[in-house]
């Protein structure tokens, strides 16, 4: 799973039903209910990431709840992971927002 040059991030790491401990990185405020790979990719799309997917992957905390999947993200000189993955969560509630205004 280490990818030498690339950041992994996980779907975990941005679900507002898991705890800090189960993986989850970022703040419940800007954290969302079961985000899919599909939604992951999308946001890592539209910031203009380079990355690779892995979507049959399973987080090691949560090992037994099924695959969660990761994309694996070409670093960046001038960025860090922290920053990256608060920019990713901040583009994930963007999402959702728009996604649940769009008639179905």
């Amino acid at each position: 799973m280490d990818k030498e040059g690339y950041w992994i991030i996980w779907t975990v790491y941005f679900d507002l039903n898991k705890s800090r401990r189960d993986g989850r990185k970022v703040p419940r405020s800007i954290a969302i209910k079961s985000p899919t790979i599909d939604e992951l990719v999308k946001a890592a799309s539209n910031l203009g990431l380079e990355f690779e997917v892995y979507g049959d992957k399973r987080h090691p905390a949560n090992w037994f709840d099924g695959p969660h999947g990761y994309i694996a993200i070409k670093k960046r000189e001038g960025f860090r992971k922290r920053g990256l993955v608060r920019a990713i969560a901040k583009e994930l509630v963007r999402i959702r927002q728009q996604a649940s205004k769009s008639p179905n």
